[in-house]
């Protein structure tokens, strides 16, 4: 039987061999012909790996355009969600720096390109910092009755968010309306804001906690006047800048308080500003300096600070 089966192996072998061989040259022709290789594009979200815990993560692009090549038929039964794009943040560090992305395709496929080819992660570390709190109170009590203090349940309270917005939290500044019929000591709780040096609020921060309990003395009988508000200036600007003006608003404010406290004041002093950190047209909300014994209905003043390039010689 063995003797018989090489028989049938070696007999015409030439032939055979020949015969396998056009067989395999005719199927790769059919096939190249009816099935050639073809490229295709697909738009891929791109995922995200190893993302560390504690950071607030943004990325400059959230798709990637591949292109692939492939059998004719593999594009039949397949989508954009076949294929798998993802950056690795196994040894990401805080800040912004670029990654590649990497891309998976099913089996047959052949990436040809890919754009972008690498993409800039940010990563926030997420902190906890501790700021002032501040209260200010708007409007006009009753006709005879002035603001003697306001008492708020605590000086400072915890700011919570990703490091770049936290840091450019200078307070948070609460609100109280007066509507002209105020007359008595009231009590209530006030919503807090976030703000940065320039007064403007700050995004995507939490303050804890977000209300503060204040209370607030209401008296008569107390001495008002106008004194003028006057900006405190500490420091000196970079030598290649020159002061062109400082205004202040409020340019006059009323101030309550027994004679004897008010009597002597003609002017009311902001916090300092200093003029080392001016870079550019400025405008600063600071608190006045008050005197003890004396009170205004709003403790904020706004300082505008324009200054120019000196002029060469």
């Amino acid at each position: 039987m063995i003797s018989t089966f090489r028989h049938m192996i070696q007999h015409n072998l030439a032939a055979k061999i020949i015969a396998l061989v056009v067989a395999v040259v005719l199927w790769g022709y059919v096939m190249n012909d009816q099935n050639p290789a073809i490229e295709g594009s697909y738009t891929v979200q791109i995922q995200l790996k190893n993302v560390p815990d504690g950071y607030k993560i943004s990325q400059s692009s959230m798709t990637v355009k591949i292109k692939v090549r492939g059998a004719r038929s593999l594009f039949v039964n397949s989508a954009a969600e076949d294929f798998k794009a993802y950056v690795d943040l196994k040894d990401a560090e805080n800040g912004k720096h670029s990654y590649k992305v990497h891309v998976d395709t099913p089996q047959g496929f052949e990436v040809a390109d890919e754009n972008p080819g690498t993409i800039d992660v940010t990563l926030d570390r997420i902190i906890d910092r501790e700021v002032r709190a501040t209260i200010n109170v708007n409007g006009v009590p009753a006709p005879g009755v002035t603001v003697a203090k306001v008492n708020q349940a605590s000086a400072k309270v915890i700011v919570t968010g990703p490091e770049s917005a936290v840091n450019e939290v200078d307070r948070v500044i609460g609100y109280i309306g007066l509507n002209g019929n105020n007359d008595k000591d009231f009590s209530l709780q006030v919503p807090l804001t976030p703000i940065n040096a320039d007064g403007r609020e700050v995004q995507g921060v939490t303050v804890s906690p977000t209300t503060m309990y204040v209370t607030v003395q209401m008296a008569r009988g107390l001495r008002t006047k106008i004194v003028t508000v006057k900006p405190a200036l500490t420091g000196s600007l970079n030598s290649e800048l020159e002061l062109v003006s400082v205004k202040v608003e409020p340019v006059k404010i009323e101030i309550a308080g027994d004679e004897s406290k008010t009597g002597p004041v003609t002017a009311l002093s902001t916090e300092p500003i200093s003029l080392d950190e001016i870079t550019k047209n400025t405008d600063r909300t600071v608190k006045l300096i008050l005197p003890d014994g004396v009170t205004v209905t709003n403790q904020d003043a706004t300082v505008h600070i324009v200054v120019k390039a000196k002029e060469e010689k």
